[in-house]
Formats: structure tokens, C-alpha cells, sequence
């Protein structure tokens, strides 16, 4: 039975820098019934050049314990200090559940929570959960280092009572593509965000537009793109874009607005420089409060290689702002499925336009589209917010992780 003293759970992560991973963690650590939940948060430190998120953990009364060694990049000293830090908190903390977030977190956490269930220290076993959020299988490095983590995660999962997947593309990829673990382990729990500040972000278009765009045209096609600079988000791809509107002498009516910050920042200057088109891009660094810069977008793009469930387009939609996505990861499952394919080689799906990964024609085909055709993309506008406040709102996503945890400590006892 569900005992009724709260539940201990240990939630780790390896950084709260900026990003869907880090605001469900945060979420989940303050929203879930205090009552019933005793939440403990552990991360790493955030990466030079990515915005930090520890600003909303304060707004929402979390405050987590940081491991200095818990970061992003692999280091077998660190790692071990780490892993020997984690071993020290599950047998103060004594959790009932460890449910871990990202790739270099899940590995540890799950490995020291693993180290100790095989001891004689803990009193009944901690039951294990790992969340993907996406997954670094492809596109993040070379074929030999992507082989290396398939096995690492084929290995942890033997260890991992439930793995959770935020879409069902997803699952397949780790069910069947990648062979990571069987179905009956893997559940499809979508992300969840609190969208209500998203819904009035008009209300900011009078006063944002004019920091970025100059008084002699002020009704300029403002385009947005958000997320790290880094290469799996192949910012390149929108700027081989707008070279292909400059020389179709097609780009004047657009501006682009580059939102985040990375280790490609400089690169991505040169190369708009190297095509040309630097006059028409804004490189606006990490904003903290991303309604207003909804509010002056006219439209949002993701050139990923990669992606789970992308949140940026998750706010898009929830803002009205129409969508062009490369067909990657859990974008589909936000988007639709392709209705009509256009001449210019990208589709129109329910809730947004899909493009070919690596397409730069196409992308700018499709930005031309989103200019011209305002009628259908309203009509995508209206689908897509329907969409996301049905689908992907906070409380649903509460709901989906406490039938989950209660299924766990009803199986196997709450130890």
C-alpha cells in the first residue's frame, strides 16, 4: 500500500541551465504535494556561456545541493568525486525513489543509487527512474562515442525500474532503433510546463519591438530562434537560409533575432559576416523572462539536428506564434504529421511547417511561406495553442508522475 508518510525522492540532474530538463526538475521538486513528497534536488554547476536557471528554483522556494564535480563534461576524477558524493547523500537522504534527469546524471545517479541496493546499508531497495528528455544517440558526437553511451544506457537500464520517454517517437527510438530497454519498462509522459504566462505575450509587442528593430522599419518580419549555440542546435542551417533570401534579393522584408548564448557564438557571428546577411541578425545573449520576447516575434524557428521535445516550441505555440521545425526527434509529435507537401519541398502540418534536417532552400522557402500566407498560418496559430494547453500543461504532467511513483512503491513496497 501507498504509505502515508511522504515519499523520499532524490532528483538529480547534472546542471539547471537553461531548458526543458531543468524546469521539469525544478517544477517537480516544488509542485508536487509536500505533503506526500519530500523532494530533494541535486545538480552540478552550469557551463560558462549557458544561462542558469537557478533563478526559478529561488521562485519556486527549491534549493538544491550542488555537487561541483556533477557538470557537463566527462572527467573520470570528477566523475568518481561525484559519484562518491551522491553515495553520501542516498544514505543520509535514504530516498524511497531516485529518478534522475539528463545523460551524465542518469549514469552516476543511477549507478550510485545501484552501489548502494547491493549494499547492506539501506533498508529495502530505492527504486529507479530515469527520464529522457532527448537523447544523445546521434548527432552529438562521432560514431564511436555514440556507441560507447548506447551501451552505458543499454547497461543502466537493466537497473532502471522505469524509464520515462517524452514522446512516442522517442520510445521507439529507445525501445527499437537504439535497443536501449524493452516497453514494458518505458513509459510516454510528456512534458508539462505552467503556459499561462504565454497566452497574453501580445500585450508586449508595442513596447519589445522597438529594441530591436530600427525606426526606419519598424514593420520588419520579426523571426525568432532560441536555444544554446552549440552544434546540435545548427544555428548555421538559419544562416545559410537567409544567404539563399539575400540572393533571391528576397530578404529585405525579414530580421532575425538569436536568442541564448554558447561556445558557437563568436563562429556564427564570423560566418553571418562571411554571407553577408550580418545586418539582419540580432544576437540577443539568454533572457530571463521570455513572454515579452514572444510578444515581438512574428514567428519562431528550430534548426535542430537533434531534439526530444522541444520546449521553445511548446512556448511558441502557446504565444500564437507560427512554427517552422526540422522534422527531428519529438517535433512531430508537436507539429502533426505532414497534411500537404509545398513546391518548395517543405511541409504543412496541422500545427506548424516541417522541413527536411539540413534543408536551407527549404527553411527559406518556408519563411517566405510564413510571410506571405498570414490567413493559413493563423489557422495554424489557433490549432497549435489548442494543442499545447490540452496536452502539455503542468497538471497533467503532475498527474502522469505521481500514478508513476505510486505504481513503483505499490509494486515493491515503500521499503
Amino acid at each position: 500500500m501507498f504509505s502515508e508518510k511522504p515519499l523520499r525522492i532524490l532528483r538529480i540532474i547534472a546542471r539547471l541551465n537553461v531548458g526543458g530538463p531543468a524546469i521539469q526538475a525544478i517544477s517537480l521538486s516544488s509542485e508536487l504535494p509536500r505533503d506526500r513528497y519530500q523532494t530533494m534536488l541535486v545538480c552540478g554547476n552550469v557551463s560558462p556561456h549557458e544561462g542558469d536557471m537557478a533563478y526559478l528554483a529561488g521562485e519556486k522556494d527549491v534549493k538544491p545541493f550542488i555537487i561541483p564535480e556533477l557538470g557537463r563534461e566527462i572527467s573520470a576524477v570528477d566523475d568518481f568525486k561525484a559519484f562518491l558524493s551522491l553515495r553520501k547523500i542516498i544514505k543520509r537522504f535514504r530516498p524511497h525513489i531516485i529518478h534522475t534527469h539528463t545523460a551524465k546524471a542518469g549514469a552516476l545517479g543511477r549507478l550510485a543509487g545501484i552501489s548502494m541496493n547491493v549494499s547492506s546499508r539501506t533498508k529495502g531497495r530505492i527504486r529507479m527512474v530515469h527520464t529522457f528528455h532527448g537523447h544523445v544517440f546521434h548527432s552529438y558526437f562521432n560514431v564511436f562515442k555514440s556507441f560507447f553511451y548506447i551501451q552505458i544506457e543499454r547497461l543502466m537500464a537493466r537497473f532502471t525500474d522505469r524509464i520515462i520517454v517524452i514522446s512516442d517517437l522517442q520510445k521507439r527510438d529507445i525501445c527499437y532503433r537504439f535497443g536501449i530497454a524493452n516497453m514494458e519498462k518505458v513509459r510516454v509522459i510528456p512534458l508539462g510546463f505552467d503556459l499561462s504566462t504565454f497566452g497574453d505575450c501580445g500585450n508586449y509587442r508595442k513596447m519589445m519591438r522597438p529594441k530591436y528593430l530600427s525606426r526606419e522599419f519598424p514593420e520588419a518580419f520579426l523571426v525568432g530562434i532560441i536555444g544554446r549555440l552549440t552544434s546540435v542546435k545548427n544555428h548555421s542551417l538559419l544562416l545559410k537560409a537567409l544567404k539563399y533570401l539575400k540572393d533571391q534579393g528576397k530578404i529585405d522584408p525579414f530580421r532575425f533575432l538569436i536568442v541564448g548564448d554558447g561556445e558557437l557564438k563568436t563562429d556564427l557571428i564570423n560566418e553571418a559576416q562571411d554571407l553577408a546577411v550580418r545586418d539582419k541578425v540580432i544576437f540577443a545573449g539568454w533572457q530571463k523572462d521570455m513572454p515579452p520576447i514572444y510578444g515581438a516575434l512574428d514567428a519562431v524557428v528550430l534548426t535542430s539536428k537533434n531534439e526530444g521535445t522541444p520546449v521553445t516550441l511548446i512556448e511558441s505555440m502557446a504565444s500564437g506564434r507560427p512554427v517552422i521545425a526540422t522534422d527531428v526527434g519529438g517535433v512531430r509529435d508537436l507539429l502533426g504529421d505532414p497534411e500537404r507537401v509545398m513546391r518548395g519541398g517543405f511541409e504543412l502540418a496541422r500545427n506548424g511547417i516541417l522541413v527536411a534536417p539540413g534543408d536551407a532552400k527549404a527553411f527559406a522557402d518556408a519563411l517566405l511561406f510564413t510571410l506571405e500566407n498570414r490567413e493559413i498560418c493563423a489557422q495554424m496559430v489557433r490549432n497549435s495553442a489548442d494543442f499545447v494547453l490540452k496536452h502539455y500543461s503542468q497538471n497533467r504532467l503532475l498527474d502522469d508522475i505521481k500514478a508513476l511513483y505510486r505504481e513503483l512503491i505499490e509494486i515493491g513496497g515503500d521499503g
